[in-house]
Formats: C-alpha cells, structure tokens, sequence
C-alpha cells in the first residue's frame, strides 16, 4: 500500500537522522548517553514526525528541513514519556513492552536524559541547517514548541493530570489537550511555518485537524487502560468511542476543507486512519 511505504520511509528518514546526532554527542561511553539510546530507540510508531512530514509535504517543504523539525519534535515527545514514566509522576516500570529508561538504569539517570533531550530538541531546530526557513520562521518554530511544552502547555496537562481527584469531561480533555494535543498541535504548527503559505484560515484548519486527532489518540490510548479495569467501566468505554467518533469526523471535515482548496490531503487521510483507528 502506498501509505505504507511514504510512512516507512518518513519513520526510516527520523531515525536515521535521530541515530546521526545521538552518536555525534559527547560522552557516548557514559550512562547518560546510553539511557538516552536506550529511550529513542526501544520502538514507538514515530506518529509525531509522521505528521511532520505529512504536512510538510502537503505544503512541498523541503525534505532536509522535515528532517530537522520532525527530530526536534521527537525530542520533546521522549523526554515526555521517560519522565511520565518516572515514580513520582505515573510510576510505570514498562514502556512498549521493554523496562522503562528508570528500571533500566535508574531515576536520577532517567531524570537527566529527559532533561538532555528537551535541550536537545531547542539545540536542532536552533543550529541545524533548514533550507528556506529564514531566522524570523525558526525563531516562531523556537517559540511554538516552548509554548506546547511549557507551564501553558505539557506541564501543566501533568499537574492536572497528578492531581485530578474526579474524572469529569471537561477536566479530562482539559488535561487530554496540554498533556497531549498541543505538541501534536505543534508538530503540525512547525511543518507549516517552515513553508511559504502564510494564510490564517488556513493554520486555523490545521489547528483543529491537530487538536482533533490529538484529542481523539489520549481518548483512545485511556480506553486501553479502562479496559483492564472492571465492568463497571463500560459506559465509559462506550462514551469515550462515541467522542473518538465524534473528534475523528472533525479531523476530515477540516482535511476536506484543506482539500477544497486544492491541497493533496491522502497521506493526511491515511495517516489519521492510521493513528486514530489503528493499533496505537
């Protein structure tokens, strides 16, 4: 299938370049280093680049500046789950199936990986070559990604995600939204202020088609979780589809509102077939 292989080869591009500054760091001999390895490349599907490259290629970006922003948002994405992972914040000893960074190596080791990943994220999209993208654009890429993961944005998805004492609607997408949604949000953000298309409408569009599949991916990613739990969660599974059938319709409307105005969206299309229907 053609989607297939454009998603293959964009997850092979990531890792590729993922590997290339990994081992051009110091230290390679070093715990640090190697929790770091241990972290980036113990699976995960590479959906955040994916769409990085998606969009990108929607809008013709060039490939070696995809190259740079998709290994920035990735970045950010593992130095997320290695401190989600963490004691003090969900305490999960497994990640895809394999110890997480702190059994594997210890606590203040997984700390600090997470730690030398998020500077790391800021020191590739701040010193890597993006032809095209001007000083003015990355300095708005720099700014959107800090905004996403930030006090207004991942950060403060966790606290209200620690310290929620009852599950309502409201205060679960409040959480689904800057816990998770945003840096999806911005992996779509980034890949279109590296093109020439300046329109309003249409970063308006890709917001919601971005907050939609964001939304619509934790919903999913939760039910796993409520599934294990007893029966008395059933209505709960049921409401939860009902809203990933909801979110997922939105995300098309706003990929056929792209459409209407003579983007190629079917890479986009398969992709949230993919992430929001798919094995996750």
């Amino acid at each position: 299938m053609y989607f297939f292989r454009l998603y293959n080869m964009y997850k092979c591009r990531v890792n590729k370049r993922l590997y290339y500054i990994l081992n051009k760091l110091p230290f390679q001999k070093y715990n640090l280093l190697k929790a770091m390895k241990y972290s980036m490349f113990s699976g995960g599907k590479r959906l955040r680049p994916c769409l990085v490259y998606g969009i990108g290629r929607m809008f013709t970006v060039n490939l070696i500046t995809l190259d740079v922003i998709s290994s920035a948002i990735e970045c950010i994405h593992i130095y997320s789950l290695i401190h989600d992972d963490l004691p003090c914040m969900d305490n999960d000893s497994l990640r895809r199936g394999k110890n997480s960074c702190h059994i594997e190596y210890n606590e203040y080791i997984s700390l600090l990986a997470g730690d030398a990943f998020q500077s790391l994220s800021f020191n590739i999209l701040s010193n890597s070559i993006m032809p095209g993208v001007s000083n003015y654009k990355r300095l708005n890429m720099i700014s959107e990604l800090s905004n996403s993961i930030g006090s207004s944005g991942m950060c403060i998805g966790q606290m209200l995600d620690l310290e929620k004492k009852t599950i309502t609607d409201h205060n679960l997408e409040s959480i689904n939204l800057y816990k998770t949604a945003l840096l999806i949000r911005s992996s779509v953000r980034l890949a279109y202020f590296a093109s020439r298309n300046r329109s309003k409408s249409i970063l308006q569009i890709l917001d919601s088609f971005a907050i939609c599949i964001g939304l619509a991916f934790q919903i999913k990613d939760d039910i796993i979780d409520f599934k294990n739990d007893s029966c008395s969660v059933i209505k709960n599974i049921k409401h939860a589809e009902h809203k990933i059938k909801d979110l997922y319709e939105k995300a098309f409307l706003a990929l056929k509102s792209l459409k209407k105005k003579d983007f190629n969206i079917k890479f986009l299309e398969n992709l949230t077939k993919f992430i929001i229907l798919g094995n996750q």
